[in-house]
């Protein structure tokens, strides 16, 4: 595989790669939804109705009926839709801080947080990277009459790792106005036994934890999604800027994203395929000796020290399987001081497959 890959063709757990069919384990789709035909058609069939954007003023039924879809999927009042996943943290930040309260931010956290702190004018503090005794002790720098706001992912996107928010949760009850934020982007749709994501997992939904999220991951589809109840709604509207500046996403990406969510309501067994494959995937690699954690978390990635995995994945993909390597710091959550390797696991992924893998590497890693 070169360096600089050519995919050709939609995402699918067996695609076409470089001129080569590949077993597909990067990336973020973690149904597949971006390439089934009937997400496509959605898609399709939207595009020749509404055209390729909505002009700024998205007063089209497709939106209207991906908004009942996301308030049904999220038991909400209301799911604020934007122009992307990443805008999502910063229009729900700013939509609940304000400059006098403490942010406390674990230190792995994506980028799509760090560029919304600086917009928001209140002091931060950094807590270990999922240490709950980190963030008590953070809690001593909270001045009085100060709120505190603790800032994470819920799934961490590129080490997997799955943010403690039951702990955080239960630190924050001593303290009646804190809140908990969460980028959530690779937990919702994924996580939790309604979709809802890694609060609804462990059990920290409630009127003081918020979550953004996307529909470009599970859902097939792109734009931001932030549930919530009317009073939040209208405080984003009228404090996150890129609601009044950025036009939202094109009627193909929420038919994608709405269609996404039909489906998977539909066939319950598309999400049980994604859970058995992950505990699969994670039995097997922590079989040949591997540090795995035991979590539904569709990330599984390898980080011992020792291990080349650089040669490891170039090696994969000589034998069509392909993973993604990551160098030192190599993203928000990678590892600082040694590589790591990223698998992806699909719904769609067959068990020959998974297996396939697992052999592998056994044989080279």
């Amino acid at each position: 595989m070169s360096a600089i890959m050519t995919m050709e063709g939609p995402i699918g757990a067996r695609m076409r790669v470089d001129g080569r069919e590949v077993d597909y384990f990067c990336g973020t789709s973690y149904y597949v939804m971006h390439g089934r035909a009937q997400v496509i058609e959605a898609a399709c069939d939207a595009t020749r109705r509404f055209g390729m954007g909505p002009g700024t003023l998205a007063a089209m039924q497709v939106y209207a009926d991906l908004q009942e879809a996301l308030r049904d999927w999220f038991s909400a009042e209301h799911v604020t839709y934007m122009v992307s996943g990443y805008s999502g943290p910063m229009a729900l930040l700013q939509g609940v801080c304000e400059p006098d309260d403490l942010l406390l931010m674990d230190d792995a956290t994506h980028y799509s947080i760090r560029d919304a702190l600086p917009t928001l004018g209140a002091k931060v503090v950094t807590f270990a990277h999922m240490d709950p005794s980190g963030l008590e002790d953070a809690l001593t720098a909270l001045a009085p009459g100060q709120r505190p706001v603790v800032v994470t992912d819920g799934v961490f996107p590129s080490s997997g790792d799955l943010a403690p928010l039951d702990a955080y949760r239960a630190i924050l009850d001593a303290y009646p106005d804190g809140r908990l934020i969460v980028d959530d982007s690779h937990g919702v749709g994924v996580m939790g036994a309604n979709g809802r994501g890694a609060l609804e997992h462990f059990g920290a939904e409630g009127p003081r934890s918020h979550v953004a999220g996307t529909l470009s991951k599970a859902f097939g589809g792109l734009g931001g999604i932030i549930p919530g109840d009317d009073v939040l709604r209208d405080r984003i509207r009228d404090r996150a800027l890129i609601m009044r500046g950025a036009s939202m996403p094109p009627p193909a990406a929420a038919a994608a994203g709405l269609a996404s969510m039909r489906m998977l309501k539909a066939d319950p067994t598309i999400r049980a395929r994604l859970g058995a494959n992950v505990r699969r995937m994670r039995d097997g690699l922590r079989g040949l000796g591997h540090d795995v954690a035991d979590t539904p978390v569709p990330i599984v990635t390898l980080k011992d020290k020792g291990p080349d995995y650089e040669a490891i994945g170039a090696a994969l993909a000589k034998r069509d399987i392909m993973v993604k390597a990551m160098a030192p710091g190599g993203y928000s959550d990678a590892p600082q001081d040694r590589a790591s390797m990223r698998i992806a696991v699909f719904s769609e992924h067959t068990t020959d497959q998974i297996d396939r893998l697992i052999a592998a590497m056994a044989e080279l890693a």
